[in-house]
């Protein structure tokens, strides 16, 4: 009697347990396992059969037409494999970001992510994760380039396998209106001379709403992406008051329809663009001279989104997640996705034979240059040097551009390596 008492008494005590729930904030580091100085052991599992056909659920971050293009592969993977898996989409901004850590804790939310890396790392030091090797014995993507891998690893493990790339390009004409040859600045001291001489238009025209497209302005600018100096926010300030007011003026100005626009139309009249590498899958380049948006300053961290699978913790099909991600990171479906959607592909390969991805200028002086940098360094990190920063990052450089925020509050944000 009393060893069943005991028994009786310690399954109490771990549904006590088991009620306690973890921090929902991305942006302190409360961890459900603080990393030590070895590497912690992934969560042991039982066996699963090779037979396991879900069913598993999968989240994305995509735009609808990429979300159709997604759901007709896993179509096909589904036909081949007789596995039920369900796409449905996912939104991490402020305001849902709660659920969503929520339905994770729960264990409702997706088997499978697919979102902006930036995330993963936070993810996996809250606890909501799997390691990629706990589920397949081979860790894949041996041809991945591999400046991708270093932000999906920690505590000694890898938590995320990338699926795509989308760099960030500037644009600009040849030529200015009155003739003369445009000549890019070179230099923060350049570029200051520049802004000077265009004190009541913009120079650089962006989506103020796009983290990436901000991190990439600043890096044109010679700053540092990942925690901008006073003088390039100061820059930016500026320059997206001017925008404004232009995109105002051009509002109120009666327009010619039958005018064709340009890849720079509605944005003001800038002579620097600055967009995804995605958004020229549908516009005509010529006449541009265009290159990856970036300084000399940091020539070996170039601003490029990339996207990437993970597995959740508390999915019952690791396996099947596994064999899933790993049928979306084949080489062929890699050409297919970035043929259809415009992104770049993540397996080194692909870029021997980049004709056959793109027939296109803009591959060679943008895709080509990333790839190479990809192969051997790692993207700029948008998140003021904490692992956990990029919601901080996104909404605080959206608000700083719209004078919601002081440059003063801005820089505040920044963290010292220590915290990295």
């Amino acid at each position: 009697m009393k060893r069943k008492k005991y028994w009786f008494l310690f399954a109490i005590l771990l549904l006590s347990l088991s009620s306690l729930s973890p921090s929902f904030d991305f942006t302190h580091n409360t961890r459900r396992e603080p990393p030590g100085d070895e590497p912690i052991p992934p969560q042991q599992r039982p066996d699963i059969p090779d037979r396991d056909l879900g069913p598993v659920k999968v989240g994305v971050q995509l735009n609808g037409d990429e979300m159709r293009q997604l759901k007709a592969i896993n179509e096909r993977f589904k036909e081949e494999t007789g596995a039920e898996i369900e796409i449905v989409p996912l939104e991490t901004n402020e305001e849902q970001l709660e659920s969503f850590l929520l339905q994770m804790t729960l264990g409702e939310g997706p088997d499978v992510l697919l979102m902006d890396t930036h995330y993963i790392k936070a993810l996996a030091m809250n606890g909501y994760l799997l390691p990629v090797d706990a589920s397949q014995a081979v860790m894949p993507g041996g041809d991945t380039l591999s400046g991708l891998l270093p932000p999906l690893q920690w505590n000694g493990y890898q938590w995320g396998m990338p699926f795509d790339i989308d760099p960030y390009v500037m644009t600009w004409q040849a030529k200015e209106k009155d003739g003369t040859v445009f000549k890019m600045p070179e230099s923060r001291k350049a570029w200051q001379e520049f802004f000077e001489l265009h004190i009541e238009t913009p120079v650089i025209s962006f989506d103020p709403n796009d983290p990436y497209a901000f991190g990439a302005a600043v890096h044109l600018l010679e700053g540092d992406p990942s925690k901008p100096e006073q003088e390039v926010l100061d820059m930016l300030i500026h320059n997206r008051k001017q925008m404004m007011e232009t995109n105002q003026v051009e509002e109120d100005t009666p327009r010619n329809t039958e005018e064709p626009s340009s890849p720079s139309s509605g944005k003001g009249e800038a002579p620097v663009v600055i967009e995804p590498y995605s958004s020229f899958s549908d516009k005509d380049t010529e006449g541009l001279s265009l290159a990856l948006a970036m300084g000399k300053t940091h020539l070996n961290t170039p601003v490029v989104r990339t996207r990437s699978f993970a597995v959740a913790a508390h999915t019952e099909s690791p396996a099947l997640a596994m064999k899933w991600i790993t049928y979306m990171t084949d080489k062929d479906i890699q050409h297919e996705w970035s043929k259809d959607v415009g992104t770049l592909p993540v397996v080194s390969e692909l870029y021997v034979t980049g004709a056959a991805l793109r027939d296109r200028g803009i591959w060679q002086k943008a895709a080509v240059p990333a790839q190479v940098l990809l192969s051997r360094n790692e993207a700029a990190a948008l998140e003021f040097g904490d692992a956990e920063g990029f919601l901080t990052y996104s909404e605080s450089a959206r608000r700083l551009l719209l004078g919601e925020m002081t440059r003063e509050e801005y820089m505040r944000l920044y963290r010292s390596d220590q915290h990295e």
